[in-house]
């Protein structure tokens, strides 16, 4: 596991894993007077150990990961969070894809592969995935006919273009030959923040 974690090492001359440049950009500044417009920078939560981070990422997403082979992607990102060590108290946002210090990791790994087609594997899954949880949600039975009828169309065409994204990723696949099927289990959140699935589910993109 070490010599794993040690062919990436180099990522880490990197900003995306530098804590005092993370939390350079991601610093917020928060009003602590209102009567004098005091403010003050306060660091977002999400922030964590940058090494802990760094694992979990390479765990998850890198091809030749020691679990690159379990396709249950919950499974897989609940056993990295373990293996990682991770704060349980940013479990939450991280399986959500809502943690943007991890986004950022994710996306200079991606940098790093220089793999279009492994990238487009991740965000393909992904979006099926946003989509498909748009169709799984229930509709609101008081909503009004009208919003209740743009619910149902709404459903209804994320599960037409998860399909026609499912097409597509079997395009992908069919194009590698040496690609294993369970790439497709990996996901991103920086690559889609502001992009296709959250298009797509009729979603903002996340600033």
């Amino acid at each position: 596991m070490k010599e794993f974690f040690e062919a990436y090492a180099h990522l880490k001359e990197y900003p995306e894993f530098d804590r005092e440049q993370i939390e350079k950009k991601y610093a917020e500044n928060v009003e602590v007077d209102p009567h004098s417009g005091e403010t003050e920078k306060r660091i977002p939560e999400w922030i964590f150990d940058v090494e802990k981070a760094f694992e979990y990422v390479m765990l998850v997403y890198a091809p030749d990961s020691s679990i690159a082979g379990v396709k249950d992607l919950l499974a897989k990102k609940e056993r990295a969070l373990k293996e990682a060590k991770v704060p349980k108290e940013q479990w939450d946002k991280i399986l959500k894809n809502e943690n943007f210090m991890i986004g950022d990791m994710l996306t200079r790994l991606f940098r790093h592969l220089n793999d279009i087609e492994y990238e487009l594997l991740i965000s393909g899954k992904e979006a099926i995935e946003t989509l498909l949880e748009v169709v799984r949600k229930p509709i609101n039975t008081r909503l009004q006919d009208d919003k209740e009828r743009n619910a149902v169309k709404a459903k209804r065409e994320c599960f037409e273009d998860a399909q026609v994204l499912m097409r597509e990723i079997r395009k992908i696949y069919n194009q590698m030959n040496e690609v294993d099927s369970d790439m497709a289990d990996h996901v991103n959140m920086s690559v889609f923040k502001g992009g296709l699935a959250e298009r797509l589910a009729g979603k903002k993109p996340k600033s």
